[in-house]
Formats: C-alpha cells, sequence, structure tokens
C-alpha cells in the first residue's frame, strides 16, 4: 500500500521562538558575564515532509527556518547597556523517529542545518551548500528535536523542542568585536497538511 496509513507527503508550515545562549563572551575584547534570560524571538519556518510507516515511522523534512534572537549586556560604570540583534536563515533537514498511537504521536531525531547568506535566494544556497555529499557534511552544523503531535483529517499538528549540538558562531552573522561560543533553543509549532 503506497498511500494511506504508510506512507504520507506533506507541506508544513508554523512558527519558531529561538533563544540563544553564550559562553565566553567578548566584545571588543573586554569580557562580559550576562545571564542566561536571553530574550526568545519569533520567527517562522515552512516546508515539506514525508513520513514512512505506520505505528512505527520515520519522517525526513526539508525546512527554510528563519530565527532570531537578541543579547543584552549589561551596564558597566563606563558604558549603557548594548543590546545586539542576530538575524539568520537556514535550511534544515531533520530526520525524525516516531511512534502513533492512533492520533497521537512523539517523535524525536538529529538536524543538520546550513545556514543562507541573507543576501542569496534559497536556490543558491541549496546549490552553494549541497555541490557533493562530502560538502554538505562539513557545511552543517548539527541539533537534536523532540515533540510530539496529532494527525487528524489529514493535517498534522506538532510541538517541538530543539537544542544545538554544534557552536553556531562560525555560520551565522555576528555583530562586529563580539566573540562568543553560541548555542540556540527553539520552540517550533508547526501545522502540516497531507497531499499523498
Amino acid at each position: 500500500m503506497l498511500t494511506g496509513n504508510f506512507f504520507r507527503l506533506g507541506i508544513k508550515g508554523g512558527v519558531n521562538l529561538a533563544q540563544l545562549k553564550t559562553e565566553g563572551l567578548t566584545y571588543n575584547g573586554i569580557g562580559y558575564v550576562i545571564d542566561e534570560n536571553l530574550k526568545g524571538k519569533t520567527g517562522y519556518v515552512a516546508g515539506v515532509y514525508m513520513r514512512l510507516g505506520r505505528k512505527f515511522f520515520v519522517e525526513p523534512e526539508f525546512l527554510v527556518s528563519y530565527k532570531s534572537g537578541s543579547i543584552d549586556l549589561p551596564k558597566t560604570l563606563s558604558t549603557g547597556s548594548l543590546q545586539f540583534d542576530i538575524n539568520y536563515s537556514s535550511i534544515d533537514i531533520p530526520i525524525l523517529f516516531g511512534y502513533r498511537l492512533g492520533p497521537v504521536h512523539v517523535m524525536a531525531g538529529p538536524v543538520a542545518s546550513y545556514s543562507i547568506a541573507s543576501s542569496g535566494s534559497i536556490a543558491e544556497a541549496i546549490r552553494q551548500k549541497f555541490p557533493t555529499v562530502n560538502d554538505a557534511v562539513s557545511q552543517a552544523y548539527f541539533s537534536y528535536t523532540a515533540g510530539g503531535g496529532i494527525d487528524l483529517l489529514g493535517f498534522t499538528l506538532d510541538l517541538r523542542y530543539e537544542g544545538n549540538v554544534t557552536d553556531l558562531s562560525k555560520t551565522i552573522p555576528i555583530p562586529a568585536g563580539v566573540n562568543f561560543s553560541q548555542k540556540a533553543t527553539l520552540w517550533q509549532l508547526t501545522l502540516g497538511k497531507k497531499i499523498l
């Protein structure tokens, strides 16, 4: 049986609520101590997904994701507080392993992400990031994701948590003079529609 419960192809879209976490932050060579309550900011995500399996399933996805966050440096005697907004976009490829119990499902798995230059198109980014398998692996930063959702009437509603394994500081735009080891975490809420 190629359609129905065993095979599903669809489109999805939704919102990201991302938060940046930092270690070893410096600005113009001066170290700062910052709190972990960095501001979460909303972005959005859209793409396609495929699900193979019935009770146990594998779900690869191809998503374009726009994320943002801000970093607040505390006030010092010599300067006022500083805030940096960081906006970045990526091609995300999650490979999820899941379990269904009726209309409810849970899933988790790794995510490979590729930064998209703000000046380039998505098509250009795909050509640049995936010329060979070795290039694709070497240019990726990796995350993990876990969550759950519900399937009803050809729609799927998912809520997932994603955390970075790799440092993002070499892959996303950072303001001049700022250096730190950067991780991002995000919550993602998406609505998908089965088309096959």
